[in-house]
């Protein structure tokens, strides 16, 4: 929603009541600002939305969860202190297709970025989608962490058809390798200018289990399961089950059901098929260096671990190359609203004030 900034002198107030309002306006904001934004975001280039569905996440300095009740695990994580946006849905064939495609017809060999179950098929040197039903919308199951890595650069680099977006952005592929030991040398965390990336643990545990409102308004906490509930979600097919992890239909019938078909079933923030689908790459990595598996979350469709998986404290892992069940939702920097913007000279000459 956009916030009209024009004062009118039809509203029946003097020049310095005028001035008084709009000073107490710019105090109130500017006092909430760093809660939103810090120095590295206002230098930041606002990112696209391209055809994603955003969640933003707030609630910053969130409570940490606790730890699985029965082993503890994942205790102190998920507690995050910025602003950030997360897609709705895991990322779609017809996202994935339009990477493929970007560069394959120049040439280029992509076959190891081809996920092992999507809804697009290869036609010379083109994908394309399958005669199915909602093939646009089948999730992405069996691609590698280092893929997702370069998709990330592809978007941080505004989808540019030069080859060479795809080498950094949100992560450095000079870095992506094994030392002699077995042990992956892929950088660990995302470029400081990033705009799009892989989810880390906090940020992904955040956005599926912790509700803002848990006990109450404004009293938060968490939730075990990803469906809002400390339930796990019913298998079945849609209008039926709340998630195709566990259902199992004849001919992988479960892998054709499209993303966003249990429209009711929902974490806290609105996200979508955090249970089923593809289990979800992070950007984390599981244990102390030296580094053997990022980590994932989240079941897939047709899977049995349905009831540790979908848990809050529950992660599996697996090295950057690993393709199996893994597919990717997508983290983003918040693109900043108009009376941000409106905001930014503010907050400049308040700090200069402080100094």
């Amino acid at each position: 929603m956009k916030t009209n900034t024009t004062w009118h002198s039809g509203l029946g107030l003097g020049l310095r009541h005028r001035r008084s309002a709009r000073a107490a306006l710019a105090f109130a904001l500017a006092a909430l600002a760093p809660a939103f934004l810090t120095p590295a975001a206002l230098a930041q280039t606002p990112p696209p939305d391209y055809d994603f569905d955003w969640a933003v996440i707030t609630d910053l300095n969130n409570p940490a969860y606790a730890g699985d009740p029965e082993f503890g695990t994942n205790a102190g994580r998920g507690s995050v202190p910025y602003t950030y946006r997360i897609s709705r849905l895991e990322v779609t064939t017809a996202q994935w297709m339009e990477f493929m495609n970007t560069f394959s017809t120049q040439g280029i060999n992509m076959s190891s970025h081809r996920p092992i179950s999507w809804g697009a098929q290869q036609s010379g040197n083109r994908y394309e989608l399958r005669n199915m039903p909602s093939a646009a919308m089948i999730p992405l199951r069996g691609i590698n962490w280092r893929s997702c890595a370069q998709y990330c650069n592809w978007l941080t680099n505004g989808k540019s058809s030069n080859p060479a977006s795809l080498l950094t952005g949100a992560y450095d592929v000079s870095t992506f390798g094994d030392d002699p030991g077995g042990w992956f040398t892929d950088q660990l965390a995302h470029s400081p200018g990033a705009l799009f990336w892989i989810p880390t643990l906090d940020e992904w545990l955040k956005a599926v289990h912790y509700d803002p409102h848990r006990f109450g308004p404004g009293q938060g906490g968490w939730w075990e399961y990803c469906n809002s509930s400390d339930v796990p979600p019913v298998s079945g097919p849609p209008g039926v089950g709340e998630t195709t992890a566990g259902y199992r239909a004849p001919g992988f019938a479960e892998l054709s059901v499209p993303l966003g078909a249990y429209p009711d079933v929902r974490t806290p923030w609105g996200l979508l098929d955090a249970s089923g689908g593809a289990a979800e790459w992070m950007e984390t990595v599981m244990g102390p260096a030296p580094h053997f598996s990022r980590l994932l979350d989240g079941t897939w469709a047709g899977s049995d671990s349905q009831s540790s998986m979908d848990r809050a404290g529950s992660t599996d892992g697996a090295g950057p190359n690993f393709r199996g069940y893994a597919g990717l939702r997508i983290v983003s920097i918040p693109a900043p609203s108009l009376w941000m913007l409106v905001l930014i000279p503010v907050v400049a000459q308040r700090r200069r004030k402080t100094r």
